[in-house]
């Protein structure tokens, strides 16, 4: 093997290691292009040292590159958040419960949906209603529902619920139908 060959994979073993450094060694981009340089070099050599007598090695050398290349890239991302640098330098993904905040408070908004309520102002699309004690921001289903009026949850809209006017349904006989009074729910100070 003569020297041409030599300093090719010297070369493409010493870019490759100095890419892999470069994943773990924060250089602002300069190991990065000693490692261009380091490549490009390695490919100079190679033809040098098979580019007009054997060309299917030169082609194989370069095949080598492109595979190797992105494989050391890859592998050294791999290892690195398992270092204890890793750990320090990159962030841990969060958890199902934080992706969705607010998770418990719409599941209880979901817990709502069917149950009748009063308005405390009037909805002109967006106002207050009370529902099972509760103050809470509601939106109509675009027309106006005045005050003290009896509405019924239907859906939820991120932290508001969608409401429309409905009477509260007789449960037996002897029960009036008229929702309770609005001095009659209990106001949360806070």
């Amino acid at each position: 093997m003569d020297s041409n060959a030599t300093f090719a994979i010297l070369l493409l073993l010493t870019g490759i290691g100095i890419l892999v450094a470069e994943v773990f060694i924060p250089s602002g981009g300069l190991l990065g292009i000693v490692t261009f340089v380091s490549l490009v070099m390695s490919v100079v050599f190679a033809y040098r040292a098979w580019g007009t007598t054997h060309p299917n090695y030169f082609i194989a050398f370069c095949g080598a590159i492109l595979v190797l290349v992105p494989t050391a890239l890859g592998t050294a991302f791999y290892i690195l958040p398992k270092t204890s640098m890793g750990k320090k330098i990159l962030l841990e993904g969060p958890d199902a419960e934080h992706l969705t905040p607010f998770a418990a408070g719409a599941r209880h908004l979901q817990e709502l949906i069917g149950q009748y309520g009063q308005t405390v102002s009037p909805l002109t699309p967006g106002g207050l209603v009370v529902v099972n004690g509760e103050r809470l921001h509601a939106i109509s289903e675009g027309i106006i529902i005045d005050a003290e009026k009896s509405v019924e949850v239907i859906e939820v809209h991120g932290t508001r619920l969608l409401v429309r006017p409905a009477e509260r349904p007789a449960v037996n006989a002897g029960t009036s139908t008229e929702p309770p009074s609005r001095l009659d729910f209990e106001i949360p100070q806070g």
